[in-house]
């Protein structure tokens, strides 16, 4: 901890591997989970825990998790503004982003 500033926890990667592991946008799909998993670093490490999502289809399913990952304590979110299944070929939903 001494060495580190904060932990990140990237629950947005769309990649095969981290998805078959159940790790990345796998997480999304698991908020419990999710919670858990930030909500145990949070109280056991001394510095701040952040993590980074993927939106969901609707402004209100993205917002949900949104809230329940912030009632676990960690600092802060990054969007990614584009869903599981959407690539950088594809537009980001900048309206999503906004109404969270």
């Amino acid at each position: 901890e001494n060495d580190v500033a904060a932990i990140d926890i990237n629950m947005g990667c769309p990649k095969e591997f981290s998805i078959k592991g159940g790790m990345g946008v796998a997480l999304l799909e698991q908020p419990d989970k999710a919670y858990n998993i930030l909500k145990t670093l949070v109280e056991n490490l001394s510095i701040p825990v952040t993590c980074k999502i993927r939106i969901f289809e609707t402004p209100e399913e993205t917002l949900k998790l949104v809230n329940k990952l912030i009632s676990s304590g960690i600092k802060a979110i990054a969007i990614h503004g584009r869903t599981r299944h959407e690539r950088p070929q594809h537009s980001v939903h900048a309206d999503i982003i906004k109404y969270v």
